[in-house]
């Protein structure tokens, strides 16, 4: 089964602990590469952890069983914790994928409380990436090394989205468009095929220079655009090695807006060296562009971060103990917090909703009628969170 360890972690804890002491309990996944020690004394139910990419593995350890002969596995052994040798980063491969008919749970997009009926699933496409974001810690996790982009052949993708029930398709792919030439033989496929589904993807900016392919996507049902902007400011962008400026970036959307793809950008908020004010620049800059959702997250210097070598040379900047956000003496890990709230609450105007609803009619996922709902109630939770700052000065004003 799989789980949202940030989310679920005391749940996940329970219910392995509470498993019959005859059943192996083997977990995997980026969390548990990164923190292998720290779950085997926290969790004492865990028998081992799959480090890195799990097929190869668990198909050995079940022709083998737990064994020390099974690199990138850990595993407990007479009251000790073994780990074996790291296992190779091999390419993605295209001869296999999961059995969705072994799934009991379907899965809807929601919003907060409002549930919708369109259902999602999830697939790989390619894993790795070819970019060298300075922030990026895939170099220095304990693999110790950085996996090169590889892809799935477009004849195998598409076989796997011929077994999916659900209309939406996401590609949790680091990035899905490294090769475009390949993103246009994968819609081609899907033309021919008749597949008609629409698609959720990581993308980079570049993907502008390809405006023939983008064509070719629209009509395949590429809806989503996922894009990672991170600031709006040149000297942030320069020191992380975006490898784009401002100016780049408003030249990519100047192409990318002659399209209705729905653009959700992601930003971070608390980047080494902004002000509050250059955080607040994000809501322009993303008006400027056209951006119709942002994801907004703070700044965090995770356990193999590099941004901790960065950091210690700054005595201004510190790390937050456990949730490794970085704060400094000028923004503590509460006021950034509160500035993302603040910067969602700028941007998410009512015409900014109207538009992405808009578009989500033209995709048709969406009919006027649903869409007069959600507006509805949008706008009740926006009127009940105004009723709340109006009585909490109130408040304080009586007080």
């Amino acid at each position: 089964m799989s789980h949202n360890w940030d989310a679920e972690e005391d749940f996940v804890q329970r219910t392995i602990n509470s498993l019959p002491e005859n059943i192996t309990v083997i977990v995997g996944g980026r969390y548990a590469t990164e923190h292998v020690d720290e779950l085997f004394e926290d969790v004492a139910g865990i028998d081992a952890i799959v480090r890195g990419d799990v097929e190869e593995i668990v198909r050995e350890i079940v022709q083998k069983g737990i064994s020390p002969d099974i690199d990138g596995l850990s595993f407990r052994f007479n009251g000790k914790i073994v780990h074996n040798h790291n296992r190779r980063l091999e390419p993605i491969r295209s001869d296999f994928y999961p059995n969705r008919n072994l799934r009991r749970y379907k899965y809807l997009v929601t919003l907060d409380e409002f549930a919708s009926d369109i259902e999602m699933d999830l697939m790989l496409g390619s894993r790795g990436c070819p970019y060298n974001c300075k922030f990026c810690d895939f170099k220095f996790n304990p693999l110790g090394e950085k996996r090169k982009w590889s892809v799935r052949t477009p004849e195998s993708v598409v076989s796997e989205i011929k077994t999916i029930e659900a209309d939406v398709v996401g590609f949790p792919d680091d990035i899905f468009t490294g090769d475009m030439d390949w993103v246009a033989r994968l819609r081609d496929l899907l033309l021919q095929e008749g597949i008609k589904k629409k698609y959720v993807i990581n993308a980079r900016l570049e993907i502008a220079k390809r405006p023939d392919v983008l064509k070719k996507m629209y009509n395949a049902g590429f809806m989503v655009f996922l894009l990672g902007i991170e600031s709006a400011h040149d000297k942030t962008l320069a020191s992380m090695k975006k490898g784009f400026t401002t100016a780049k970036v408003i030249e990519y959307f100047n192409v990318l807006r002659q399209f209705n793809f729905i653009y959700h950008c992601y930003f971070i908020i608390g980047n080494i060296g902004e002000t509050r004010a250059e955080m607040f620049d994000i809501v322009k800059f993303a008006y400027t562009l056209g951006v119709d959702t942002l994801g907004l997250s703070v700044l965090r210097a995770t356990k193999y971060s590099p941004l901790k070598d960065m950091l210690t040379d700054l005595d201004n900047y510190h790390i937050e103990e456990g949730s490794g956000k970085v704060y400094s003496d000028m923004l503590s890990a509460e006021e950034l917090q509160q500035i993302r709230r603040d910067v969602y609450a700028a941007f998410f105007s009512i015409p900014a909703i109207l538009r992405v609803l808009k578009k989500l009619i033209i995709h048709r996922l969406l009919t006027v009628e649903r869409a007069y709902e959600i507006i509805l109630f949008i706008a009740r939770k926006k009127i009940k969170k105004t009723a709340r700052k109006i009585a909490l000065r109130m408040g304080n004003v009586v007080g």
